[in-house]
């Protein structure tokens, strides 16, 4: 019997599968905790990055001011960054991408952190009092390095809480309103509307310190508990839900008064729900996270006013806590989580299900089959993934924080990340690119042999793998997809742990790629049809812990595929405009990066 994987195996296994994971990945270790996150506007475009604001919170140990940190990170553009570069990189050190451009001394710590979408450099946070704070970001002073260790003083003090109000926290898309929750049990809201000019932007003056308030307009009642999160519905300054400790899920209309619209009570059973989002592509739908890990997906319209109705889907896949859900600005029907398991999981709700299906109960994970609408899962972060967001200005690009207090980490992990396009785009798009290139993928094998791997030169799949698959012990595989030429293979297990057929147990959820890994030299190559196939199913089975189709997919990982003249596939960047470690040759480069891709 195989042993499963200590989390460090994993998180190095997940390492050696970064390049055929990810179109780009950036690690930055942070000097303290972050408990939130959030994009910010775009400052500069250039030919192959764009540089981009972001906001995190620094929580400390009372030996300095708890901050609010705005950086400047170089978000690298789609199909730029070799595989070397980013797969290369050290946990416990900064990120040449990602500088530091202002730091506010912050009263109290930052548990939430929400940009109003009218004035994108205007941040309104939560800590733990009954206050909020709004900050004009361009506006307030610096204070990196200031020896008064005094706190910063916002521009403008939201009150209306009579309790601690830690982290429920939403902005309206179509107005400057604030939706804000606490342990008082309400949903109290504001109006920026009259501050505005004070905050905005475009007002280069400096801030003169004087701390204005703003009473709250309006102020809802409905839960019996501390309100864990708020939403308001994308495009509607009227609309609103929210979650509590209290097990349920409220619908507001402040157009109908103070008390919900809707209620559905036990929304996750006896769980405390954590948090809830609300789809701006598909209006009608509604996510719920919960301290059980369960994840549920509620279409609104048929919940009924007197709390009938049931969820949609139910995702029991996380292990822990679900501490973040978000929807997909820009693709319908996409939906993120993220939780105490230390996973950003990706589900797909279109594909696999029409509008309006009965949800199949449960979709619990079971030994010997997946979960068909998990498209992907991000294995990078060590300790929970306390806070995350989609890129709203770059599709399929995430920032992540997780909480790794340790001596050898520091304080936390700040990760942003874009998913290769291969494992989400339509299949008969991913056959006509791949079209281009048949001669080459189909032979791969009377390619010239490589290189020796260093700067400069190109690391193929078996330099890149061959030593750690020697030391790893083969584990059992999934069936394919129906259809395919390995279908009367046995099952295996989905969870790690659990026994499989061939009294071989799964190590983890690495243990599709690693397969694929071990296998990629000694298989031959699928036609353009099959390597297309799987390239999903692959990625899925990394989020699933079960096996892909071993031969199938360790012949596409072997799969390269040159950059057209239009396309410089992975070409590396000049080092004056994005980083010197991409230097390498850039047809080299291109066949490394698309490889990657392949899988």
């Amino acid at each position: 019997m195989v042993e499963p994987k200590s989390e460090e195996e994993q998180y190095n296994k997940w390492k050696l599968l970064i390049p055929y994971l990810y179109d780009w990945f950036a690690n930055h270790n942070l000097t303290w905790p972050s408990l939130s996150c959030r994009w910010g506007p775009i400052v500069e475009q250039h030919t192959y990055k764009q540089k981009q604001r972001l906001y995190l919170s620094e929580q400390t140990d009372g030996s300095e001011p708890n901050k609010l940190v705005i950086m400047n990170a170089d978000v690298v553009k789609p199909r730029v960054a070799s595989a070397d570069v980013i797969q290369k990189f050290n946990p416990n050190n900064k990120n040449a991408l990602i500088k530091q451009y202002k730091t506010i001394y912050h009263p109290g710590e930052v548990n939430k952190i929400r940009e109003c979408p009218q004035h994108p450099s205007v941040v309104v946070t939560h800590t733990d009092a009954p206050e909020l704070f709004a900050w004009s970001t361009e506006r307030q002073p610096n204070r990196q390095g200031d020896k008064d260790k005094t706190a910063s003083s916002p521009d403008l003090e939201l009150v209306g809480h009579t309790d601690t109000a830690a982290f429920a926290l939403g902005m309206c898309t179509s107005e400057p309103l604030v939706a804000s929750g606490g342990s008082d049990t309400n949903v109290v809201l504001w109006s920026l509307a009259d501050h505005v000019t004070n905050l905005s932007v475009h007002d280069q003056g400096t801030f003169d310190g004087k701390r204005e308030k703003l009473a709250s307009r309006l102020t809802l009642q409905g839960h019996s508990d501390n309100v864990e999160d708020v939403v308001f519905q994308p495009g509607s300054s009227t609309e609103l839900a929210s979650v509590a400790d209290d097990s349920s899920l409220l619908f507001w209309d402040t157009r109908s008064g103070v008390a919900p619209v809707l209620r559905m009570g036990q929304a996750h059973g006896e769980s405390d729900l954590h948090v809830v989002d609300w789809s701006a592509l598909r209006p009608e739908l509604v996510a719920t996270g919960a301290a059980d890990g369960s994840l549920k997906v509620w279409d609104k319209r048929k919940l009924a006013a007197d709390g009938g109705g049931h969820a949609l889907f139910t995702f029991n896949h996380h292990t822990g806590a679900v501490l973040r859900a978000e929807w997909s600005p820009s693709a319908p029907g996409v939906l993120a989580s993220g939780g105490e398991d230390r996973r950003v999981c990706v589900w797909d709700l279109e594909k696999t299900a029409a509008p309006g299906a009965a949800p199949e109960p449960g979709l619990e994970k079971r030994a010997g089959r997946s979960i068909p609408q998990l498209m992907f899962s991000h294995a990078g972060h060590r300790a929970s993934v306390v806070d995350f967001q989609w890129n709203p200005h770059d599709p399929w690009t995430f920032m992540s924080v997780s909480d790794d207090v340790s001596d050898e980490l520091g304080g936390g992990t700040l990760q942003l990340w874009r998913v290769n396009d291969l494992i989400y785009r339509e299949e008969a798009e991913v056959l006509a690119e791949l079209e281009k290139h048949r001669d080459h993928i189909l032979n791969i094998k009377e390619a010239p042999a490589p290189k020796p791997v260093g700067k400069g030169a190109k690391r193929t799949l078996e330099q890149a793998t061959a030593a750690p698959a020697a030391a790893v012990p083969t584990a059992s595989t999934q069936p394919p997809q129906e259809g395919s030429a390995d279908a009367q293979q046995p099952a295996a297990p989905s969870a790690a742990g659990e026994q499989a057929s061939d009294g071989q147990e799964t190590t983890g959820p690495l243990a599709a790629q690693e397969q694929t890994l071990q296998n990629a030299t000694q298989q031959q190559q699928p036609g353009l049809a099959e390597a297309s196939a799987h390239v999903e199913a692959s990625a899925q089975a990394a989020g699933n812990g079960v096996q892909a189709d071993g031969d199938a997919s360790a012949a596409r990982s072997t799969v390269t595929v040159p950059h057209s003249d239009s396309q410089a596939i992975g070409a590396p960047v000049p080092d004056d405009q994005i980083m010197t470690e991409a230097g390498s040759n850039a047809d080299e480069a291109a066949d490394m990066q698309t490889a990657a891709g392949a899988l």
